[in-house]
């Protein structure tokens, strides 16, 4: 008797379970989407649950700037209440500069150069008008730019700050490119007075002087306005 119950509840096993077999197969994607569904349903009671609060992102205190730029302030920049002023003006390279520039026209002009042999007061004039003569700008210009330059000094190796050197005040690189044999020894010597009078006039009348652009010209040979209206200001008071 109990042989015979173990096999009935044996096969009602296998039927039930063939059964299951068989429904799962053939309702497979019903089965899936009820188990997708029950997925959801479970993500939304949680977070029905879940206090909003609780996943705002903290903010933090927002800061406007403003800036301000006013010439007449004397600071460079000051701040007040989040706000920034900032006033443009004169660096302090252009301030030496027109300094230094200021102080030379106190200075009375003479042809005795600094450095090298003493020269009649004709020598400079002649180098002046050869040179603008060859490259067709003012003498006047010349003689200006020599005397803002370096006082109208003879040949120098003195270099200033910045690298320039000799008595029109190359920098090395320009020189390169603009430097003449003006005494026609062979060789284009950025400290001999003749050779760097004429490289003045090259790079004068390469920049635009040849043909009338003076300020142009002067601001390329010094990219500084109160350059330019100083050296102009020389040459006109010559004649040019």
């Amino acid at each position: 008797m109990f042989a015979q119950i173990v096999s009935f509840s044996g096969t009602v096993y296998e039927e039930t379970q063939a059964y299951i077999q068989k429904f799962a197969k053939k309702n497979a994607q019903k089965i899936s989407a009820f188990l997708m569904a029950s997925k959801m349903l479970s993500v939304i009671v949680l977070l029905s649950l879940v206090p909003i609060d609780a996943v705002k992102t903290p903010t933090r205190p927002q800061y406007q700037s403003a800036i301000k730029f006013d010439a007449t302030n004397p600071l460079a920049i000051t701040a007040k209440d989040r706000q920034v002023v900032a006033s443009t003006g004169e660096s302090n390279f252009d301030a030496q500069e027109r300094s230094k520039a200021e102080s030379a026209q106190s200075v009375v002009y003479s042809s005795t150069p600094s450095r090298g042999v003493e020269r009649d007061p004709s020598y400079f004039r002649g180098l002046y008008e050869r040179a603008a003569s060859a490259y067709g700008v003012p003498w006047q210009l010349l003689e200006a730019v020599h005397y803002v330059e370096t006082g109208a000094s003879d040949s120098t190796s003195e270099a200033s700050y910045a690298g320039a050197r000799g008595p029109m005040q190359f920098m090395p690189g320009t020189w390169r490119t603009y430097g003449v044999d003006g005494n026609g020894d062979g060789r284009a010597d950025i400290t001999n007075v003749e050779d760097a009078v004429f490289g003045a006039a090259n790079l004068l009348a390469s920049s635009g002087a040849a043909e009338g652009n003076i300020d142009g010209a002067l601001f390329n040979y010094n990219h500084a306005q109160w350059y330019v209206n100083k050296v102009k200001q020389i040459a006109q008071d010559a004649g040019m």
